[in-house]
Order: structure tokens, then C-alpha cells, then sequence
């Protein structure tokens, strides 16, 4: 009976191989589109509530996500120093 033995850089490889093919198999959750800035985000209004509201209902995997962070800075630039209307 032969005995093979696999080399260390095949060992090597082959975890590399596996790892590239599941890489697709995994959903990363909902995309928030290309990258825009906080400018982009203080002159767009709408689209920045709609970032705002994906963002807001899924924290947990949005959390550190670009446009969420950009589109909640320019949300704070923008509201900063107006006045909030107080329910009684």
C-alpha cells in the first residue's frame, strides 16, 4: 500500500483554492451603492434620507458602512444649529 503526502505548499494552495471558491457563497447583506461624501450627501436631500432610513433599520450590519456614516454626518452638519419642534 503506497502512502502519499501531500508538501506543505500544496497543503498551502489548496486552503487558498478553497477559500477563493466559498468567497462568492457568502451574502455581504444590503449594498448602499457607490461610495459618496458628505458633500455629496448635504446637496442631495432625498437621497440622503432614504441612506438614512436603510441604514437606521439595519444597524447591525450597516453600522460601519461608508454612505451610513457619510450620510449621518452630513444629516448632523445640516440639521445643526435648527430648531426641533418639542411634542407636547
Amino acid at each position: 500500500m503506497k502512502i502519499y503526502r501531500i508538501s506543505c505548499a500544496r497543503k498551502i494552495a489548496l486552503m487558498v483554492l478553497v477559500s477563493f471558491a466559498l468567497t462568492g457563497c457568502f451574502d455581504k447583506g444590503p449594498d448602499t451603492g457607490p461610495l459618496k461624501t458628505v458633500d455629496w450627501y448635504k446637496a442631495h436631500d432625498d437621497e440622503r434620507q432614504k441612506i438614512l432610513k436603510l441604514c437606521s433599520n439595519n444597524p447591525g450590519e450597516l453600522e460601519d458602512d461608508a454612505n451610513c456614516i457619510n450620510a449621518l454626518q452630513a444629516e448632523r452638519a445640516q440639521s445643526f444649529g435648527k430648531p426641533k419642534d418639542i411634542e407636547w
